[in-house]
């Protein structure tokens, strides 16, 4: 009986002492010279121009804004110029 549990325990032990070892290693941590942690400190987010845009962001934003806004215009012009819905005058008026 005692031949059996020999290399259940002779596993367990290595299986222990492997995961003791990870946890006791841990990982290396990066190692970065003083030039490269200054300069990500003196920018720390180089591709944002505002608090969450990019630049193309900020250029589509204004391509929207402008073509919503020539839309609107035209919109407007033809309530201006009544040309947004038909006439309510009955044909009989127009042949008169």
């Amino acid at each position: 009986m005692s031949n059996n549990r020999m290399p259940v325990r002779a596993l367990l032990v290595v299986g222990f002492s492997a995961v003791a070892v990870a946890a006791l290693g841990g990982c290396k941590s990066q190692d970065y010279s003083y030039e490269a942690a200054e300069e990500i400190r003196g920018n720390a987010t180089p591709e944002l121009d505002t608090l969450y845009q990019r630049r193309v962001d900020m250029d589509n934003a204004v391509a929207l804004t402008m073509d919503e806004n020539g839309r609107m215009f035209n919109q407007d012009m033809g309530r201006f110029w009544l040309l947004d819905r038909p006439s309510r005058l009955s044909p009989d008026q127009f042949r008169r």
